[in-house]
Parts: structure tokens; C-alpha cells; sequence
């Protein structure tokens, strides 16, 4: 049999069109996952990318936002989702790493179950409050909270840097600092605008209007991916320079794109090329970097050796807290 005729008996057979059917990638709308309500900087990212990756694609990418338990719906639906790359998880490292510390048991493992695309965003962390508080500055907060019985501080969602940041600041200062969780940053900057809450942690974009119309003022901030002080907050000193150093004020968190496990390595890497071209969009770019958050990528390699070697740091630094879910 020649080439020829092998082409056309495998033409006949059907084979050739579900070979090709087969390594078509994507073949079908791609859904980004968001572990948050849309508003937030994760949401706002998500469709950034998004946008840019369907003109890539040639297909639909859809931001679906699934909050609650900090991102575990979100992950549990991409961890048990079909490895071929069109469901895709945007959130915080929450899921994939604090929730081993925080919680007995997950729907799925951390450690196995995710491929890892590449992280887009990592940054500080605001300690804010309203503007009826009286306090200026760390020491100024904590003589507050010491006599405030009540006082409450809110974070985006229970177990994450935020929350972490909180029970620190208990320990560290023996108070008794009441947290309040919230599903995403904005239901909660709304609280604190409202007065309902006196302060609360959270990324500088969900808070940034209110700060610069005098609504709420930013106490401290964690170090950033570089360390030091925020760009767009140069006046307000870090954690550190206000004399702490715990693990969770000094570590710099991340947002990731990853996938489910077993999707091929080939449609990984395309995933990553496209979601590193949308980064790289001048436009882009400014957006995110507005939040106060640094815009940043790595191979899917580099990604996932990351995940293994932070991964066992932070969760000796939640474990310190005594932080525990359930």
C-alpha cells in the first residue's frame, strides 16, 4: 500500500479527522474560574486576560465567578474538571496552600490534582480603617483596639493573608481583635465605607477610591514582592518599619492561573503564551498595576517549583497563628 492509498483508507475510517479533532486546541470555549464576586482585583484581572485570550484563541473565554470558602469552589470545580485545558482556576495561592494548613480535609490535594500556568500578580496588602478611628499609624491603632471592647478588623476570607494578618497582630500585641470575614474585598470595603466595620485588610485597588477621597486611611502595608513600601502608598510605612516582622505581614502572596492536572504539557505551555501576551499589553498592564499589585509571569515550570518550595513555608507560618477552620 502507498502513501496515497494509506491516506485515503484512513480517510475512509474516519481516523485522520479525530486525530486532528484530537490535538485541536481549544476546541470549545475556555471558562476562567474566579473564587471571587466580580469587583475585586482577581475578578478584574480575569477579564483582562480573558478579553486578550479569545482574540488569540479564535474561541469564547468566559470569567465565571464561583466565591466562597476562599476560592475552594472554584478549585474543586477546575481540580475535578476534564484535563484538556478549557477550565481554568484565577485566585489567590488560598486554595492550593493556606486551606492544607486551615482545614482537615479538602475535595481535592493541593499537591496533585492542579498543573500550575503561571502566576500573574503578587503585592501588598492593606491594614485599613475608617476615617472616624482614631489612629494614624500601627501603635496609634493598637492603643485603640486595646480600649475599644469589640473592635473588630474584616478580611476578604477566613484563612486568608488577611485574616492570617489579624490573628498576628493579636498575637503579637495581646489583643483581642474580633475578625470578620467577607466573600471578597468589595463586600467588605463597602462595610467598612458604611461604617458597619472599623477597618479591615485588602488589596490597594478595592480600597483605593475610598483612601483618596479621604473615606478610609491605610495604616501599614505588607511588604511588597521587592520589599519595601507600596508605590502608589509611599507614605505609609510597612509592618515591618512599624515593628513587625511576622511571617504573614512580610511574605508577599500571589495570584496564579492554573489548570487541571493531566492536561498536556503542549496545552500548558500555549496557555501560558497566551496568558503572558495579554500580561504584556501596555493597557493591560496599567490596569493591574493600579491596583498596587506587580504584574509578573514564569514558565509553567518555574510556577510550579515555586508552589513547592513556598508552600511548606507558609504553612509553617499559618500553623504558628494557630489559625484553624474546622
Amino acid at each position: 500500500m502507498n502513501r496515497r492509498e494509506a491516506v485515503l483508507g484512513m480517510l475512509a475510517l474516519g481516523v485522520v479527522p479525530f486525530a486532528k479533532a484530537q490535538g485541536a486546541f481549544p476546541s470549545k470555549p475556555i471558562r476562567i474560574i474566579v473564587g471571587f464576586p466580580p469587583g475585586g482585583v482577581a475578578d478584574t484581572a480575569a477579564r483582562l486576560i480573558a478579553d486578550h485570550m479569545s482574540r488569540l484563541a479564535g474561541k469564547p473565554v468566559i470569567v465565571d465567578n464561583r466565591p466562597g470558602a476562599g476560592g475552594i469552589i472554584a478549585a474543586t470545580a477546575v481540580a475535578k474538571a476534564t484535563p484538556d485545558g478549557h477550565t481554568l482556576l484565577l485566585n489567590l495561592a488560598y486554595p492550593v496552600i493556606n486551606a492544607q494548613a486551615l482545614l482537615k480535609s479538602l475535595p481535592y490535594d493541593p499537591n496533585k490534582d492542579f498543573a500550575f500556568v503561571t502566576p500573574i500578580l503578587g503585592g501588598s496588602v492593606l491594614l485599613s480603617v475608617h476615617r472616624s478611628v482614631p489612629a494614624t499609624n500601627l501603635a496609634e491603632l493598637v492603643e485603640y483596639a486595646r480600649r475599644t471592647p469589640g473592635f473588630a478588623l474584616g478580611s476578604w476570607a477566613p484563612g486568608s493573608q488577611g485574616h492570617l494578618m489579624v490573628e498576628a497582630i493579636n498575637r503579637h500585641f495581646g489583643l483581642n481583635i474580633t475578625h470578620v470575614s467577607y466573600k471578597g474585598e468589595g463586600p467588605m470595603t463597602q462595610d467598612i465605607m458604611g461604617g458597619q466595620i472599623p477597618g479591615g485588610t485588602s488589596s490597594l485597588g478595592a480600597m483605593q477610591g475610598a483612601i483618596k477621597a479621604g473615606q478610609i486611611r491605610a495604616i501599614a502595608v505588607t511588604s511588597g514582592p521587592r520589599g519595601g513600601r507600596m508605590k502608589q502608598l509611599s507614605e505609609v510605612p510597612t509592618f515591618a518599619e512599624q515593628g513587625m516582622n511576622e511571617p504573614s505581614v512580610t511574605f508577599s502572596g500571589w495570584i496564579g492561573i492554573l489548570t487541571t492536572a493531566g492536561t498536556p504539557r503542549a496545552t500548558v505551555a500555549k496557555l501560558n503564551e497566551w496568558v503572558r501576551d495579554a500580561l504584556a499589553q501596555p493597557e493591560n498592564r496599567a490596569k493591574l498595576e493600579s491596583f498596587g499589585l506587580e504584574v509578573f509571569s514564569s514558565t509553567p515550570e518555574e510556577f510550579d517549583a515555586s508552589f513547592r518550595t513556598e508552600a511548606p513555608l507558609w504553612i509553617k507560618a499559618i500553623n504558628a497563628t494557630g489559625v484553624k477552620l474546622d
